[in-house]
């Protein structure tokens, strides 16, 4: 038998990693749908306006860090919108 037949021949495998994929894609219709109605605009209008949202990574010889870039107008509302603080503008520090 072939390993990814003797996967699929295991019961508790494939329906559980099936279920939670389930699960997961429940979550997130759930999510879009309460961002839509805090923002009152559609997913595709919140995904646009937070998608120029980035983080850039900076190195030197003794540490990496990321850093994000400056929100939109239209970004910070979203935020707002959902009661949730702007990521600050470090993220992260570390020693190499």
């Amino acid at each position: 038998m072939e390993p990814s037949q003797e996967a699929l021949c295991r019961g508790y495998t494939f329906p559980r990693r099936i279920e939670t994929h389930v699960k997961i894609c429940v979550l997130a219709l759930l999510i879009e749908r309460v961002a839509e109605r805090a923002c009152q605009k559609s997913w595709a209008r919140i995904r646009h306006n937070l998608v120029t949202l980035q983080a850039t990574k900076f190195s030197n010889k003794y540490f990496v860090f990321f850093e994000r870039n400056q929100p939109s107008k239209e970004a910070v509302k979203v935020f707002q919108s959902l009661d949730i603080s702007i990521p600050k503008r470090v993220l992260a520090i570390s020693s190499r």
